[in-house]
């Protein structure tokens, strides 16, 4: 049986985006639909095309288990279905799922795009205290343990490896089994004010040291004010390291 061009668009289309479908259902797909009528992307394969690429998008990310659930689409949306593969971008603030948007968009044929809400957990060992953190205390190996976490669920960012958390300073007390939230920790006080401190000038490749005396405290990559012992004037520099500051 000659089968209308129309059809035989529909079925190849139909064939090539959805390998599950069989020739026998897809034909009995589009004569079951009005004559005349564009072919549809079906709301429940467009559902299962979400999730296809939420599953490859997360799967760069570190983890133990990803867990991906899609909200059902309305059964009496009607989408023509492409002439190429729909495109879907995600729209994560974090980058780490949770409560998220993907926009699918047709840019062939008669062009549509449709904002789906989906949830992506993402399971993954993470850094957490050991025990109670109090603030002000640097963080070492001991305060550290690991835990399988649901990041997804953490609303700020967090340190991921131990590696940039120990060194750290406490900005505020921390709870046992707590991840090491960014906002939490600093970089230690490298500086105290009034100790005499070693200034560095860099002229091209020319290194020239001096004393200097810090106005106030200061951690590493913080600005501040010093006085140079030589000439007593005072200027700005950055702490770089334990006790030295580099002029501006």
């Amino acid at each position: 049986m000659e089968l209308p061009s129309f059809y035989r668009t529909f079925l190849r289309n139909i064939l090539r985006h959805s390998p599950g479908v069989t020739a026998a259902s897809a034909l009995l797909f589009a004569y079951s639909s009005p004559i005349g009528a564009a072919p549809v992307y079906p709301p429940l394969q467009l559902k299962q095309d979400i999730a296809s690429f939420l599953t490859k998008a997360y799967s760069t990310i570190e983890h133990e288990r990803i867990d991906i659930s899609v909200s059902n689409l309305d059964n009496r949306l009607r989408l023509e279905t492409c002439a190429s593969p729909p495109i879907f971008t995600t729209q994560d603030t974090t980058g780490y799922g949770g409560n998220i948007s993907v926009k699918a968009t047709c840019e062939s044929g008669k062009k549509w795009s449709v904002h789906v809400p989906a949830q992506v957990n993402i399971y993954r060992p993470t850094p957490v205290a050991q025990g109670n953190i109090a603030r002000g205390e640097l963080i070492t190996g001991a305060h550290i343990t690991t835990q399988v976490m649901n990041i997804s669920d953490i609303r700020q960012a967090f340190l991921a490896t131990t590696s940039d958390i120990i060194g750290k300073q406490a900005k505020r007390n921390i709870s046992r089994g707590e991840p090491f939230k960014s906002a939490a920790l600093d970089a230690p006080t490298a500086i105290k004010r009034g100790e005499i401190i070693i200034l560095e000038a860099l002229a091209g490749s020319i290194k020239v040291s001096s004393a200097g005396t810090a106005m106030t405290d200061g951690r590493i990559g913080q600005t501040i004010r010093v006085r140079n012992n030589s000439s007593e004037r005072i200027i700005s520099g950055i702490v770089v390291r334990q006790g030295v500051v580099q002029t501006l």
